[in-house]
């Protein structure tokens, strides 16, 4: 059989082109979408390194959106970068192994957004390059007043808690010494802070008790005040002001009274020159139940509700039932009682607040990447301890103690200060300094607990150091005080 001959070459070529179109578009189309999948592969893995190196982590913020920790990314790894202001034990930190503490764990998965990660939206923001962003954690903190607070206590071992009375907000939150973040993060740096004897991870504020010396007294009068028994102007002679006690070592506790000229002392006298032998009076006439059921509605001995643990506070030595004895130590803050600086700013903060103690915090608000909240904080008080007319007449004698007293050094040109010193057993040469103060003292917006261990006197030590906390909250209130 014959083949016919090919009459135009031309038309066989198109017809064969024609046919073969629809292949060459589907390979085109094929490559494009390969190109375009490895595109986005490409995407997706950046982005997810992003997120697993913590360039996408959100931030810690003040009060006032100020930031007081957030991540970046130094030689690959992810680095915890903070505001000073002895944040570490405030906010928390990163340690070698990774692992996050403080804040940063509590809040880590609205600041990882580790939820939203595994949402299905993050897949197609992954391929097209985008990380998920982590949320915002908003902190009562203020950032000026914390750094003063650091600042004042320099390198002292102490603690300091400012406190907004009127809500318990936590305007600043300092434990000293303390280590940086970025030593922290490293393995070297973390065993020299676990090993440093002074515990500089120990968050002083809420896990150290100590006695409190006579800044306990401001328990002891608000008792005192608010059953009518005493008043500011009662009057105190002979033994029940200057001794002798038979139950308790007189000179280890003496009247702490040095002017020979007095033979009697009215309340606010010996509250102001801190007389250990009228107090222990007062809390004998009170007698044991009436003491602790006034520290107890402190808070003194129960547990405070707090973002960080708070240990429980001491009064006479933790008995249901204490002994005269206890109960006369105890009335002027001797090692019966141990407490927190958290739990003594509480106590001035109640005095502040008419009587009322608001629940401390620390988080105001949580919000997530595009502002959406997903926690806020509702303020609430844990207890009346007195009537507003007790806290008004113990706020008198407080500023007393600063106009007249042992609290002079916290005294405010232009403003009235209410303060108590205290000073408290160490069991070392020098004892641990106290002070706790508010101010305004008429209308009060910051309450302060300054603890110096042992360094000595509380009105040389520790008085100073709430001064320039309180300057410095007042100052960003718009106050005109220096």
């Amino acid at each position: 059989m014959s083949v016919p001959p090919i009459s135009d070459p031309a038309r066989v070529s198109s017809d064969f082109l024609r046919g073969a179109r629809p292949l060459v578009a589907c390979v085109v189309i094929a490559a494009a979408c390969a190109v375009a999948l490895a595109a986005a592969d490409d995407n997706a893995s950046a982005a997810r390194a992003a997120q697993d190196l913590g360039q996408t982590r959100g931030s810690i913020l003040d009060r006032s959106g100020t930031r007081l920790a957030w991540t970046t990314v130094v030689h690959g790894k992810a680095r915890l970068v903070e505001g000073d202001g002895d944040l570490p034990t405030a906010v928390g930190y990163r340690g070698p192994d990774g692992r996050w503490h403080g804040l940063e764990r509590q809040y880590n998965a609205a600041l990882s957004a580790s939820r939203a990660r595994r949402d299905w939206k993050s897949f197609f923001l992954n391929l097209r390059g985008q990380s998920v962003r982590g949320g915002t954690v908003e902190t009562t903190l203020d950032a000026r007043v914390q750094r003063a607070a650091a600042t004042a206590l320099g390198s002292a071992r102490g603690a300091v808690v400012a406190i907004d009375p009127r809500t318990g907000a936590v305007r600043a939150m300092v434990s000293t010494p303390a280590c940086v973040s970025a030593d922290l993060s490293t393995k070297a740096g973390f065993a020299r802070c676990t090993s440093n004897p002074s515990r500089p991870l120990l968050r002083r504020a809420t896990g150290l008790l100590l006695p409190p010396g006579s800044a306990f007294k401001i328990v002891t009068l608000s008792a005192a005040i608010d059953t009518g028994t005493f008043h500011l102007k009662s009057v105190f002679s002979g033994a029940d002001a200057f001794g002798p006690s038979p139950y308790f070592d007189n000179t280890t506790y003496p009247s702490n009274v040095t002017r020979t000229d007095l033979t009697q002392l009215t309340l606010a006298q010996a509250l102001a020159f801190s007389d250990n032998f009228t107090f222990a009076h007062i809390g004998l006439t009170l007698g044991g139940p009436t003491l602790l059921r006034y520290a107890h509605r402190f808070y003194v001995g129960r547990k405070i509700p707090f973002v960080y643990p708070v240990r429980p506070s001491v009064v006479a030595d933790g008995q249901a039932r204490p002994g005269p004895s206890e109960v006369a130590r105890s009335s002027f803050g001797a090692p019966t009682d141990r407490v927190t600086p958290m739990q003594m700013a509480l106590i001035a903060s109640a005095v502040a607040n008419r009587g009322v103690v608001m629940a401390p915090h620390l988080v105001e608000r949580v919000e997530d990447a595009a502002g959406r909240p997903s926690f806020a904080y509702r303020v609430h008080s844990l207890s009346r301890v007195m009537s507003a007319g007790s806290a008004r007449e113990v706020t008198r004698g407080m500023e007393f103690v600063v106009q007249h007293g042992s609290g002079f050094k916290a005294q405010i040109k232009g403003l009235a200060v209410a303060g108590k010193t205290g000073t408290a057993a160490s069991g070392a040469y020098f004892p641990h300094a106290w002070f706790i103060s508010f101010a305004p003292a008429d209308h009060p917006i910051i309450a302060v607990a300054v603890l110096r261990e042992f360094s000595g006197e509380g009105f040389k030590y520790a008085a100073p150091v709430a001064r320039k906390v309180m300057i410095a909250a007042l100052q960003e209130a718009g106050f005109h005080v220096r």
